[in-house]
């Protein structure tokens, strides 16, 4: 071997054992894949286009250690999930491919939260229906915290339901009802949470009483603050 092949040699040998090096201090963040990574490096997380395996294996987009964009993962026990990742969990359009009583199937659709929610993506929430109330706002307060608290505003400005309504009468499909000053709703309810108010308020002359009604559904889980304006 010549004096420059073993110079060459000896500098590729290098650039390979940096390379591996590299790729074992990148970090994969999900247990079940983080064995072995191929692919681009940010901060010691891999991050871009790569491969990693270990339990399963992912192929497909990173960001900050975590499968996220567009990626394919395969689960040790067969099934496939091809589509879009968030933080590491199923995010967006995808297609889930499994085998249920030796016959192969799949789910298409939407993910949220690591969770198929169906064909198509609901809205946070519908109102389905009111009368004798004008405009409605949806405020989520809080992604941690499950609850449904309503406010009632008489030209512009909030106040307590009992200053200005009566005969209040609420339903909810889930959780614990409690009243307070500033709010009325129900405390650690499921989603989707089904919500029916009936109530009386003055019309806008204060000359009579309004049977006022609303009827609404929220699908997406949070802490949210549904003020109704009359």
């Amino acid at each position: 071997m010549t004096r420059l092949s073993l110079v060459s040699a000896i500098i590729a040998l290098l650039l390979i054992t940096n390379a591996v090096h590299a790729q074992q201090n990148c970090k994969v963040l999900l247990p079940r894949i983080a064995t072995l990574y191929t692919g681009p490096c940010k901060k010691g997380l891999a991050d871009g286009k790569g491969e990693a395996s270990g339990v399963d294996r992912y192929t497909g987009e990173f960001k900050k250690g975590l499968p996220h964009g567009e990626g394919t993962y395969f689960w040790q026990t067969g099934e496939v999930y091809k589509g879009e990742w968030k933080k590491g969990l199923r995010e967006g359009m995808g297609e889930y491919y499994f085998n249920i009583m030796g016959r192969d199937s799949v789910i298409s659709g939407i993910w949220k939260d690591d969770l198929y929610i169906g064909e198509k993506a609901l809205a946070p929430y519908v109102i389905g229906y009111r009368s004798n109330v004008g405009r409605m706002t949806f405020m989520k307060m809080d992604k941690d915290k499950f609850y449904v608290r309503y406010k009632f505003s008489r030209s512009g400005g909030e106040s307590a339901s009992a200053m200005t309504i009566n005969d209040l009468l609420m339903q909810g499909s889930s959780g614990t009802e409690n009243q307070s000053y500033n709010f009325t709703g129900f405390e650690n309810v499921t989603f989707p949470f089904e919500g029916k108010l009936k109530f009386l308020a003055p019309n806008m002359t204060a000359t009579a009483n309004l049977s006022c009604e609303v009827r609404l559904t929220i699908n997406e889980p949070g802490g949210w603050v549904v003020t109704i304006f009359y």
